[in-house]
């Protein structure tokens, strides 16, 4: 028995002496199915990801040439979820929106993306009433960026929608970290 507690107590050290600083998350290449083609091979990257019973989130950045990038959301819905497309006529406070925090590091260069682009179909609920862009299948969504200088550096951001038919407003923190060369897109906080 004292040597069973012996052992264990010398594995007990052993372990509290590694370093407890955490490893950045590694690069996951995506699978052809999700590639974004953009008349060459399409490498793009995921940091990060959230899973909710609801939705899934995952971040990517694709390098498109030297200090151009696209930062990539890829949203993929379950148990027949729903929300509403950025790319709605109407004004929605439930709508697809992203923002980021103004800084001189990156530079947006277009609107945001939305691929497969959504299709406005009437809904009669009487919260809409009229024509609007659900969104009820796995959809990608592309912002192309320009990193103006190779410092290190952070930009914080946030995703918000409303998840349907839960109606849960969804408030994701975000971040344009870059960090050694290299730009990635997280999610901010623990």
């Amino acid at each position: 028995m004292k040597y069973l507690l012996s052992c264990f107590g010398i594995l007990l050290l052993l372990s509290c002496n590694q370093s407890n600083s955490e490893p950045l998350k590694e690069l996951a290449l995506l699978s052809e199915s999700e590639r974004i083609v953009e008349n060459e091979k399409d490498y793009t990257y995921y940091y990060d990801s959230i899973s909710r019973d609801d939705y899934q989130i995952k971040l990517g950045v694709l390098e498109l040439s030297n200090d151009e990038f696209e930062l990539v959301i890829s949203m993929k819905l379950f148990r027949e979820s729903h929300y509403i497309s950025p790319n709605a006529k109407r004004d929605f406070k439930g709508k697809f929106f992203v923002e980021f925090d103004d800084s001189e590091d990156l530079s947006f260069l277009a609107d945001m993306e939305e691929i497969p682009l959504s299709v406005e179909e009437f809904d009669e609920d009487p919260f809409v009433d009229g024509y609007v862009n659900w969104v009820r299948k796995a959809t990608r969504y592309v912002l192309k960026v320009k990193r103006n200088k190779t410092d290190d550096f952070g930009i914080s951001g946030n995703l918000q929608f409303v998840i349907e038919p839960r109606c849960t407003l969804e408030k994701i923190p975000l971040i344009i970290v870059n960090q050694g060369g290299y730009l990635k897109f997280h999610v901010r906080g623990c």
